[in-house]
């Protein structure tokens, strides 16, 4: 995954193997610069930053969504582990994710004017290396860090598993009428008990058993004369 990495560097004139007479006490990569403390001598050290232009949201957003729609990679960084291919995805956006000519910005403290000097030698290398043991070290670069990047993944492919069924699943109201009156347990339903037509009780007769009762009699029982007097069937 880093041989883009190597070649941008290789552009620089930072070849691997080159070792600069000093060494990288600390290195630090963050979004949009990596930070490093190189010592020279015991009492001496510069403090090295290289900087990389970070994605914006929209672009880191296009890129979780492919990752999260492809099993294979998913399942990988979920795991802890960057595909090969990682790449891919930042291609399909248009946006490279190793560096290209002119994108890195270096800067040393050291009096020199050799760009890089012998520090940010030191520093990139120390970086390549850095992205070689844990390649979510480039992504980090690029403006996801690794805790970020992977909650938010898990986040998008939790809320697949669980999201509710689509409307095209759910039944329309065409295919339930038959049910539409059911009460209780599963296929007791109103066909059992409803009266036959033109019956001026019907509705009394369609709703559950009232428990209500005045005087020891059931409120539908109290009911009938009322509906037969509404209805003109007194």
């Amino acid at each position: 995954m880093t041989d883009g990495f190597r070649q941008a560097l290789d552009e620089l004139g930072v070849h691997k193997g080159l070792v600069p007479p000093c060494r990288v006490d600390t290195l630090t990569i963050g979004p949009g610069a990596a930070v490093a403390s190189v010592r020279v001598t015991r009492q001496r050290f510069y403090e090295v930053r290289i900087g990389l232009p970070t994605f914006g949201k929209q672009v880191w957003t296009a890129v979780t969504a492919a990752v999260v729609d492809d099993e294979v990679t998913r399942v990988a960084m979920l795991d802890g582990r960057v595909p090969e291919d990682i790449e891919r995805f930042f291609a399909a956006e248009g946006v490279p994710l190793f560096p290209e000519q002119g994108e890195l910005s270096l800067d040393c403290t050291c009096p020199g004017t050799r760009v890089p000097c012998d520090h940010l030698v030191a520093a990139l290398i120390a970086l390549a290396d850095e992205a070689d043991t844990d390649p979510f070290a480039i992504l980090a670069f690029r403006g996801r860090e690794r805790t970020t990047l992977l909650e938010e993944i898990g986040r998008q492919a939790g809320a697949r598993v669980t999201a509710p069924p689509s409307d095209a699943e759910t039944p329309g109201l065409d295919e339930v009428m038959e049910d539409f009156f059911g009460w209780g347990p599963a296929g007791d339903v109103t066909d059992k008990r409803r009266p036959p037509a033109g019956d001026p009780l019907g509705l009394l007769d369609e709703v559950p058993p009232l428990k209500a009762t005045v005087d020891g009699t059931s409120v539908t029982a109290l009911l009938r004369p009322l509906y037969r007097v509404l209805t003109g069937h007194e």
